[in-house]
């Protein structure tokens, strides 16, 4: 049966590219990496997938297609679909049986001329054209789609699945197949093979039909448009499926809110069980009650801990209770991600409305609201989409235009965008909404030095406004010219979501002296207006600790008149808003 893993086709395309000498964008060579390393890029590489619940499988064996066939006309197909690799249970199945529905005929083509292009358009074939493509050929994939298998229900639940210990592996359900006839061919440059090529004039491209079914129909099955067209009888190679999340409990399948909300814990359960049971049972229910108790836990680790202590089916008095949490977890963890997906779909689609003038602004209003409630049962706190929507939909109900931020990550190997307030890095929480942030922030220059605090108010995460007071002797270190500081001071904060975070700014106020004046021929310490010009640079090393270093420039009414100069201290941060972590 069928297995195609991504691990294995990223091995065979960097051993074809060291092989050859040549380097691609994005990935390095295979003796750079280690086989843990290589399945992480392959997991990684799998989740950029244009539509992963809808594979094309035009790559697949002769004999693999026609054992699909067979499958798909006994009963619902179940197989296992995790990263890039697919594998048909023969064993299990789900109840029902697929109709067919006739389709208007449509053609497609897909250029693909890059390993990118290959992953998203068709990922299950990375390990069979994967090769091909890096040594510079082209794909070229022309489809024509006259019907389509419908299975009974959109969804099924793991106890609807027939076929004993085998579907205690499946994962989804083929719920759709999309037929018709394919070609798949190989365009290869002949202006590539070669010094010989070029100087014997040869450029033309040489193409090679990999694969076709059903053999030479692909222009008879584009002309198909009759109801009663007996082609349509010979148009049934399976060219996409479409395949749904196996769900334990029914209502996961249509996204219910309750599945949306973490599983809890019912203590008062575990309180009434004998604890008479096995060391090991008791040893997996107190990591799993760890994994419940940590909020940045994701829930696939929420529901590897629980199946595990499902798993102990002797001496678990917790056995129950594991089950329960295991499926719960489960549903929840599939629900959410396709809560996630949809949510970043109409996100992208609102912010493209937003940003077109010729749309009225009630439009846009009602846009944002109707994003809003569609999307009522993710968390504010924990959606940062949420929330942008949220302040352009008050900016549209006063009249005013607004946009939305992109949130697509700016570079390959910056950290991307994590929506989900589970499994959120500390790196993403550097900086708060609203926050107070107290200081101690002595500052040096050639007159003199000061010793003092900071404290200032944040806004909307990069506005910081407050006040200076320090203790300074200027003009010397001697009892004579002893002064206080206060200015007013802003900041305006850049990259607030990083460790390393700069910050321009300006301070004004004053120089109040505190010192008796001295006997002539000394001079005496006079009031001295102060304005600067200061920039600098955070580092975080907790959202709430950072340490800060800033230079200074400006003029003084008193004499001389220029003053500048470093300052550096430590600075803790308080949230205010509803921004306090979880």
């Amino acid at each position: 049966m069928r297995r195609l893993g991504c691990l294995f086709a990223v091995l065979f395309a960097d051993l074809v590219l060291l092989a050859s000498g040549c380097s691609r964008s994005g990935l390095r060579d295979a003796s750079d990496l280690t086989g843990e390393q290589l399945a992480a890029a392959g997991q990684s590489r799998c989740s950029v997938v244009k539509d992963p619940d809808k594979p094309l499988i035009v790559e697949w064996s002769g004999m693999d297609a026609a054992e699909l066939e067979s499958r798909l006309l006994r009963g619902v197909v179940a197989v296992r679909y995790e990263d890039c690799e697919m594998e048909v249970l023969r064993g299990c199945t789900a109840p029902g049986n697929y109709a067919y529905a006739q389709t208007t005929t449509g053609s497609q083509s897909i250029h693909i001329g890059s390993l990118d292009e290959l992953l998203i358009n068709i990922p299950l074939g990375l390990a069979q054209l994967g090769g091909r493509v890096e040594r510079g050929e082209a794909l070229e994939l022309d489809m024509v789609v006259v019907g389509r298998y419908e299975a009974p229900q959109p969804g099924y639940t793991a106890k609807e699945l027939r076929g004993g210990p085998e579907c205690a592996r499946a994962t989804h359900v083929v719920t759709g197949v999309s037929l018709g006839a394919f070609r798949l061919s190989s365009v290869a440059d002949s202006a590539r093979g070669g010094a010989g090529a070029v100087l014997s004039g040869a450029s033309e491209d040489t193409v090679e039909v990999l694969k076709e079914s059903p053999p030479n129909m692909l222009e008879a099955c584009a002309q198909v448009a009759a109801t009663d067209d007996p082609r349509r009888h010979v148009c049934t190679a399976p060219i996409r499926l479409e395949v749904a999340p196996i769900s334990a409990h029914a209502e996961a399948l249509a996204g219910s809110q309750q599945f949306l909300r973490p599983p809890d814990l019912d203590r008062r359960e575990v309180q009434s069980m004998d604890l008479d049971g096995s060391l090991a049972a008791h040893q997996a229910y107190d990591v799993a009650v760890k994994v419940q108790a940590d909020r940045r836990a994701t829930p696939e680790r929420h529901a590897e801990a629980w199946c595990g202590l499902a798993a102990i089916e002797q001496d678990n008095p917790y056995l129950t209770q594991a089950r329960e949490l295991c499926d719960r977890w489960r549903d929840h963890g599939a629900v959410l991600r396709q809560s996630e997906a949809r949510m970043i779909r109409d996100y992208d689609e609102l912010r493209v409305l937003l940003e077109l003038r010729g749309v009225p602004v009630e439009v846009q209003e009602r846009a944002a609201a109707s994003f809003l409630v569609t999307h009522s049962g993710l968390s504010a706190e924990a959606y940062p989409r949420i929330r942008a929507v949220e302040r352009a939909k008050r900016r549209l109900s006063r009249g005013d235009r607004s946009s939305l931020p992109s949130f697509s990550a700016a570079a390959a190997d910056a950290p991307p965008p994590v929506d989900s307030q589970i499994g959120r890095t500390m790196i993403d929480r550097r900086s708060y909404r609203k926050a107070i942030s107290v200081g101690f922030a002595p500052r040096w220059f050639p007159q003199g030095y000061g010793l003092g605090g900071t404290v200032l108010g944040r806004v909307n995460y990069v506005h910081e406004v407050g006040f200076e007071v320090a203790y300074a002797q200027y003009a010397g270190y001697g009892p004579r010219w002893r002064y206080i500081l206060a200015m007013a001071r802003y900041e305006r904060v850049y990259r607030p979501h990083k460790v390393f975070r700069p910050h321009i700014g300006a301070s004004f106020g004053a120089l109040i002296p505190i010192s008796r004046c001295a006997q002539a021929p000394h001079p005496c310490a006079s009031p001295a207006g102060v304005m600067t010009l200061n920039g600098g640079a955070r580092v975080s090393l907790t959202p709430w600790l950072s340490l800060v270093v800033q230079g200074f420039a400006g003029a003084m009414t008193a004499r001389p008149f220029f003053v500048g100069g470093v300052s550096g201290g430590i600075e803790f941060t308080i949230p205010t808003g509803r921004d306090w972590p979880q």
